[in-house]
């Protein structure tokens, strides 16, 4: 029986037989048949209806879900126990589940260099989305996004980010600056678009005219991308909505505009699964310290959170 393939029905019972998890994973499609197949034949059982139209677990798939979830876990376990515990190395796959725009600061950071160079055997695996469903949010290892309370997940730590209105000076020169709210009704005003973001309702609060004291706005452009709505006020598209944290994290120089007006206040959270134990629980913490370094190296606040498991 190889473990990679109760990795793989473990993940599969995460998300309640969508096989879909195979481009989360990384791996072809045929490829996680091939280990659900190797595994029946070792058990001599078939775990997963065939259908063409929709897949689900057999009766005898439904059992054996506990006892893969427990023969994993022990197995984790077990690699970090028979060794001594600082000597013991950091490796095995992690899904992560991030937004679009701090995968943009991750995957463009230093940092990812020295996690591998430190770490070899640890293998990430990284879907970008401001949206994620719950069968996707289950199947996940870590998440990095503002988040609910889960019995699933536990959080670590979080980053805060306080929302305004800004622009680029150039923008700023040419169109003039807003000194009322009433003022943003003759700007080019860029938002998110309808869209959804997930546990972020309130994405596109300054084009709602409620709540925040501006009157109801329309776009001149939107784009679902924070990261990406950013660098458009940097080139002098118009004003947008963005944490005042933001040109630390995006090395960008854009102006504050109507200073009074207070957007939203979101958190960002790093969250873990509940039931992560041995080597698993200390590869997450590993590849969480090197993303902590990273942010408190652009001056972004981390806020520790209670309940913290440690490895």
């Amino acid at each position: 029986m190889r473990m990679k393939s109760i990795y793989i029905f473990v993940k599969l019972a995460e998300t309640n037989c969508d096989f879909n998890i195979h481009k989360t994973l990384g791996i072809p499609r045929s490829s996680m048949w091939s280990y659900i197949s190797d595994l029946e034949k070792d058990l001599g059982k078939q775990l997963i209806n065939r259908k063409k139209q929709s897949l689900s677990f057999t009766i005898a798939g439904e059992e054996f879900i506990p006892f893969a979830y427990k023969i994993y876990q022990t197995y984790e376990e077990s690699l970090l126990n028979t060794k001594i515990v600082d000597d013991s190395p950091v490796g095995g796959d992690i899904l992560v589940s991030i937004t679009k725009a701090l995968s943009f600061q991750w995957a463009s950071m230093d940092v990812i260099k020295h996690l591998y160079t430190d770490h070899p055997n640890l293998k990430l695996h990284i879907t970008a989305s401001d949206t994620i469903t719950r069968d996707e949010e289950n199947a996940s290892d870590v998440l990095i996004r503002p988040f609910g309370d889960s019995e699933n997940f536990i959080k670590v730590w979080s980053i805060s980010y306080d929302h305004g209105l800004f622009a680029s000076k150039a923008y700023l020169e040419t169109m003039g600056i807003p000194q009322t709210p009433e003022d943003l009704l003759s700007h080019r005003i860029i938002g998110y678009g309808e869209h959804t973001f997930s546990y972020f309702e309130d994405v596109n609060w300054h084009l709602k005219g409620q709540g925040y004291g501006l009157p109801k706005l329309k776009p001149h452009l939107t784009i679902n991308s924070t990261n990406a709505i950013f660098e458009a006020a940097e080139s002098g598209v118009g004003i947008c909505s963005a944490s005042i944290q933001s040109n630390d994290a995006y090395k960008g120089e854009l102006v504050r505009v109507l200073p009074e007006i207070a957007g939203p206040f979101i958190q960002t959270h790093f969250c873990i699964k509940k039931n992560a134990t041995g080597r698993k629980l200390r590869n997450m913490l590993t590849f969480s310290s090197y993303f902590e370094k990273h942010l408190s190296s652009l001056n972004i606040k981390i806020s520790r959170l209670e309940h913290v498991p440690t490895d």
